[in-house]
């Protein structure tokens, strides 16, 4: 049982730097969960998550937290480290404080828990890291996790820092790049800033045409010039309305599959009544972009599996009952139910 804090005339313990291996670690978690000395139920995610990182050698075995143990060898601090070590099978290096009173653990894990944003900085990413580290995480999901995972339940999938950083060096290190564009769409589409900067990414990563890509998102961003069958109205039209999902763990997701859908009707010559990205809809693949002669072409001839729209002018638009030259409202059974 946890006994009383300790006086204040005990003698600090010692640190000393010791290699646990696997066999140590359930033996400390065997008197951790026989003497409970621990109050703090084990999170098997996070110790998974940590193994990740001691397995893809993101691990730091000089990190300087304390794996601070008690009069009975049982850890006080430092469990989901070991449960760590007994998941990667590998054995660590730890600062190991011997003899530590229970009353000691009133005070520790108090500060301030470092977030990836934080994480990047430590690596040169000087500006938006917030919005850079969700977007990694959009990012790989998209790359990794779209062709197993349905993308309303990418909010369940949890990355370290360690790992942020990496993707970001390995794979995202150009990302800052698209931040402008970012920051227009965000400004004139309103769409959430992890998925206007992946999209921007993805586009420009996977269409083949920068130029295409160029032109798409200034029809986008600005709005200017667009008739009222190109999906990039419509699509704006959505974002417009008031009704739109503006905040949750599944938003970025959302209007990413939304932004890419628009590009791969836009670059097919295709257009959409409603803008819409149901739950049970597959993350859109990237569609290449046509030669400047088919993309014309797909235009006026709109291909059999797409909608046929009569195409009206900018004029036309207040002619139609209940529409203005402002924002609409959407009919939300066709959206994504909020």
């Amino acid at each position: 049982m946890i006994e009383d804090a300790a006086p204040t005339t005990v003698a600090l313990p010692d640190l000393v730097r010791e290699v646990v291996t696997p066999a140590v670690a359930a033996e400390i978690l065997e008197k951790t969960r026989l003497h409970s000395c621990n109050p703090r139920k084990l999170d098997s995610s996070h110790a998974r998550r940590l193994a990740r990182d001691m397995c893809s050698g993101s691990w730091d075995d000089y990190n300087p937290d304390v794996l601070s143990l008690c009069s009975h060898g049982a850890a006080i601090q430092g469990q989901h480290r070991l449960e760590a070590v007994i998941i990667s099978k590998t054995p660590r290096s730890f600062l190991v404080a011997r003899n530590v009173p229970h009353g000691a653990a009133t005070t520790m894990d108090c500060g301030k828990a470092r977030s990836a944003a934080t994480a990047l900085s430590l690596v040169g990413v000087d500006g938006h890291r917030k919005d850079i580290s969700s977007t990694i995480r959009l990012l790989q999901n998209y790359d990794v996790e779209r062709n197993k995972v349905a993308w309303p339940a990418w909010r369940s999938v949890v990355y370290t820092n360690a790992e942020i950083v990496r993707f970001f060096r390995s794979k995202y290190s150009d990302l800052p790049d698209f931040l402008p564009l970012m920051t227009a769409l965000k400004s004139g589409v309103y769409s959430a800033p992890a998925a206007s900067l992946a999209c921007a990414y993805l586009v420009h990563r996977d269409s083949g045409s920068t130029s295409h890509a160029d032109d798409f998102f200034q029809g986008l961003a600005s709005g200017a010039h667009l008739d009222t069958t190109d999906p990039r109205w419509i699509t704006r039209r959505y974002f417009h309305s008031p009704a739109r999902p503006r905040r949750g763990n599944i938003t970025s997701a959302l209007h990413l599959g939304l932004l890419l859908k628009t590009w791969n009707l836009w670059a097919t010559g295709q257009s959409w009544e409603i803008a819409n990205f149901r739950a049970t809809q597959r993350m859109p693949d990237i569609v290449n972009a046509p030669c400047p002669a088919q993309a014309q072409q797909a235009f006026r001839n709109p291909s059999k599996d797409g909608p046929s729209i009569p195409r009206r002018r900018a004029t036309d638009r207040a002619a139609v009952p209940g529409q203005t030259m402002g924002i609409m409202h959407l009919p939300m059974e066709e959206c994504f139910p909020v």
